[in-house]
């Protein structure tokens, strides 16, 4: 079962969203990015692609979103940055699992790009980058990650 924490900076207001820092998506023949809902991931996929899709079609239209904050601006936002510059495993359950249990080939492509949707900054970070960091609101304290339950 994944972990549900929540993210704040032990000094300000800051926080960001709770959960385990992104969520599996499946893409629709329209192109859209349909969340798959834990736990029943596999029925999503199934039900946007079709039970007999294969391997390489799952492969093919399913990501993971991280979500992400600019450290210029502030903005939090979702993206897929795949395998190469994610920071995925954290610790007991992680969004590796999703890895492992949908990919069971290849590593996960990067669909975005690293940029803020506000700003265009590229200095953005995902949830498990930024925890154990200093805040960038009020540069004092620091994002810390706290349980707060199990899905």
């Amino acid at each position: 079962m994944p972990t549900i924490s929540e993210y704040k900076c032990n000094k300000c207001s800051f926080t960001l969203p709770k959960g385990w820092g992104g969520y599996l998506y499946v893409i629709d023949d329209k192109g859209n990015r349909i969340v798959c809902i834990h736990p029943s991931e596999r029925t999503i996929i199934q039900k946007v692609l079709g039970k007999e899709a294969s391997e390489a079609i799952i492969r093919e239209r399913t990501g993971y979103n991280s979500d992400c904050v600019c450290l210029d601006c502030l903005r939090q936002f979702e993206l897929d940055i795949g395998d190469a510059e994610g920071k995925g495993d954290r610790g007991t359950y992680s969004w590796r699992y999703y890895y492992y249990e949908y990919r069971p080939y290849g590593t996960m492509r990067r669909r975005d790009k690293r940029i803020c949707p506000k700003c265009s900054s590229s200095n953005v970070k995902t949830i498990p980058e930024i925890v154990g960091e200093i805040c960038p609101k009020c540069k004092e304290g620091v994002i810390e990650e706290t349980l707060i339950g199990m899905a």
